[in-house]
């Protein structure tokens, strides 16, 4: 400041311009002064980083949150009836394709686009199923898909028909009393459901009857299996198939051609809507079990003009034991509506009047010379009183 003030003091003035710059610049000029890392509060960078890192933590559960929502969402999908046949796999058996027409079930499988192995499986001529099953678990801050696979206990078991007709000739002489060496058709099946008791077993015999003419008609063929395709009748083999069916709790199924061994579509879709169709079913059994069921396949809409209230009433009449379409639809052309049949019932002098009010309406079956008709009747009418007028909540709907 001095320095200054020497600088502007009127007895100091330089004589020149020259003079008076170099003067100036002899001051020392004023410097700003910065922060260095010494003067910075440690606290207060500590803080800062603690919020950096909370922002960082939260927008990573953030995008874990959005990925496993996602993933659940993809899974709730995938087990939606038109999307869980995907997840199938038939496994059908190696030895299969030694049969004839054998590529008539790969060609079915292939024109519906389902997935298939072919492989050995623990039983011979056996087609199991196998189900991917998708879960997703957090594992080091990150989604992971699992997929597992799950064998179905479903075995659907294809009987050569050489070894059918043997096992039912066996189990002829057995049934006579004699002694057969041969393994039965009842044993064949109880040895398989002794090693794999979980598996529900549907046998399949394709081409039988074509088989045994020709046996009959190739004079080739050998003496004893003549002699066992002659003498085992359709009746000793729905006798033989009958008693599988009893003691093994075993189906039968009997196919003209391996083309129509494209029901396996048909079990794969049924195996593949299984699990929800037991979660509906256990859903149903854990709510009032004297509701009516309301997932009925043909539901009555009600329009905002009253529409369809009368088709209503119409399925709440049917929902009565042995009463059928043209039943309802004679009661509800004379009553209706619910209200119009109560103010009938208020409007009767005794209660067994009640009772008999709709005893006499009659049902009519068909139009014209070929048409019937015939009454409701005392019971039903009877029923129907009860129902609707009962105040007892136990009460049977019977005399």
């Amino acid at each position: 400041l001095e320095d200054l003030l020497n600088i502007y003091h009127p007895a100091s003035v330089p004589e020149s311009e020259h003079e008076f710059k170099i003067a100036l610049a002899s001051v020392p000029k004023r410097t700003k002064k910065t922060k260095t890392r010494q003067d910075t509060d440690p606290e207060k960078e500590v803080a800062k980083l603690e919020r950096i890192k909370l922002r960082e933590e939260k927008k990573k559960e953030k995008e874990l949150a959005k990925a496993l929502k996602a993933s659940e969402k993809e899974i709730l999908k995938s087990k939606k009836p038109d999307e869980c046949l995907k997840g199938m796999t038939i496994l059908i058996d190696q030895s299969i394709i030694f049969e004839n027409e054998s590529e008539d079930i790969y060609c079915a499988l292939d024109e519906s686009n389902v997935r298939y192995n072919i492989e050995e499986n623990p039983v011979n001529m056996s087609v199991i199923w196998c189900r991917t099953i998708v879960d997703v678990i957090v594992q080091n801050g990150e989604v992971v898909k699992l997929e597992k696979e799950q064998l179905e206990n479903v075995l659907v078991l294809v009987i050569p028909c050489k070894s059918f007709i043997q096992m039912v000739y066996a189990f002829m002489q057995k049934s006579k009393g004699k002694m057969a060496d041969e393994l039965t058709l009842v044993d064949y099946i109880t040895n398989i459901k002794i090693a794999f008791p979980q598996m529900d077993i549907t046998c399949i015999v394709v081409g039988l009857d074509k088989y045994q003419r020709s046996v009959k008609e190739n004079d080739m063929c050998d003496a004893e299996t003549k002699k066992m395709v002659k003498q085992v009748p359709k009746t000793v083999i729905e006798e033989a198939t009958t008693e599988v069916q009893i003691q093994a709790f075993v189906n039968f199924n009997f196919l003209n051609t391996m083309r129509e061994l494209h029901m396996l579509l048909r079990f794969s879709k049924a195996i593949a809507e299984a699990p929800q169709r037991r979660e509906k079913h256990a859903q149903k059994c854990l709510a009032f079990s004297w509701y009516a069921d309301a997932d009925s396949s043909c539901p009555v809409k009600i329009g905002k003009d009253g529409s369809g209230f009368m088709k209503l009433w119409q399925q709440q009449i049917q929902q009565f034991n042995n009463v059928g379409p043209e039943v309802a639809e004679a009661i509800v052309a004379k009553y209706p509506s619910l209200q119009i049949l109560m103010e009938a019932y208020r409007a009767c002098c005794s209660t067994k009047e009640a009772a008999q009010l709709l005893q006499d309406i009659v049902v009519r079956r068909n139009y014209g010379p070929l048409g019937t008709q015939r009454r409701i009747g005392p019971e039903l009418s009877y029923k129907i009183y009860l129902f609707y007028n009962s105040r007892d909540g136990n009460q049977v709907l019977q005399r």
